[in-house]
């Protein structure tokens, strides 16, 4: 079995991430990131989230379990 390590949390990591699975890649995947949440939009942060007009579902690009 394959195991493949993404390095960094951001939005290209997610993406990543989620092709890969969407190719039919079905070892284990393990994104390594300095911050606690899942891989997250960071353009929408300075928009709709930090001014508290959105939730943090407009930022988040996956659920924790995921």
């Amino acid at each position: 079995m394959t195991h493949i390590v993404i390095v960094g949390g951001g939005l290209a990591a997610g993406t990543a991430a989620a092709t890969l699975r969407k190719e039919g890649f079905d070892g284990d995947v393990t994104v390594i990131a300095d911050e606690p949440h899942t891989p997250y939009q960071r353009p929408p942060l300075s928009k709709g989230y930090l001014q508290g007009e959105e939730g943090t579902d407009a930022v988040i690009l996956h659920p924790p379990e995921w």
